[in-house]
């Protein structure tokens, strides 16, 4: 459970990572959204299973032949992870306030995502896998692994820790699929809405979720020390 009370904050904050969840957004309001959002679904998860195994892999690897990290190495670094993270959230928050207020027009989504519009399911399977690899989502993937490495866990608990994980990080990238599916043309509007509100408040997401992460891998790398 102490690994979990760790992990679960991390999980939501790979949930609330707006960039994944527009892009799904989207995809799903193109075209051939159901095929790409789909087709990118498949590639966000494995890409999100794929850095959280092979961090906690290395991390596991690094000090001697299968010896796991002790827990002054990984408290160390949850701390200066969670450190760098409180930092990175007020900085992004201050410097995407500043140029909302100064900003003449409507918030709009990066070109890259418009050009994502326009992407087939082999495409969008893989800008799903290379969502996986922005700096945010590594540091919450290192940070994963270092709560998967801290604790005493026999392979059944590791796999249900990590399956959990999981689950919740892709539960907000897979809902508007489930909200298509379910609802058909009715979700466009929905979606809409969805994407209209994040162009707007996505800083704000973001930088509320890297400081609760921040906060939480502080408070666990102290009780390591």
């Amino acid at each position: 459970m102490e690994v979990l009370g760790v992990l679960l904050p991390l999980a939501i904050g790979v949930a609330f990572s707006s960039v994944p969840i527009m892009a799904m957004i989207v995809l799903l309001l193109s075209p051939r959204g159901q095929a790409s959002g789909l087709a990118y679904l498949l590639g966000y998860a494995v890409g999100l299973a794929g850095v959280t195994v092979g961090f906690t892999a290395g991390l596991r690897a690094i000090p001697s032949e299968g010896a796991a990290p002790s827990p002054l190495v990984i408290g160390v670094a949850e701390i200066v992870l969670g450190v760098l993270g409180v930092v990175f959230a007020g900085v992004s928050f201050r410097r995407a306030r500043a140029r909302r207020l100064a900003a003449t027009t409507p918030p709009q989504l990066p070109a890259w995502l418009k050009r994502v519009a326009r992407f087939g399911p082999v495409p969008s399977f893989v800008v799903g896998i290379v969502l996986n690899l922005r700096p945010k989502a590594l540091v919450l993937a290192t940070a994963a692994a270092l709560a998967l490495n801290g604790g005493e866990l026999t392979p059944v608990s590791w796999t249900i820790d990590t399956a959990i994980y999981l689950v919740i990080g892709l539960s907000t990238v897979a809902a508007p699929v489930i909200v298509v599916w379910r609802s058909g043309e009715r979700a466009r509007e929905v979606l809409e809405r969805a994407d209209r509100w994040l162009a707007r408040n996505s800083y704000i997401v973001t930088s509320v979720v890297i400081l609760m992460v921040g906060v939480v891998l502080i408070g666990d790398g102290l009780t390591r020390l």
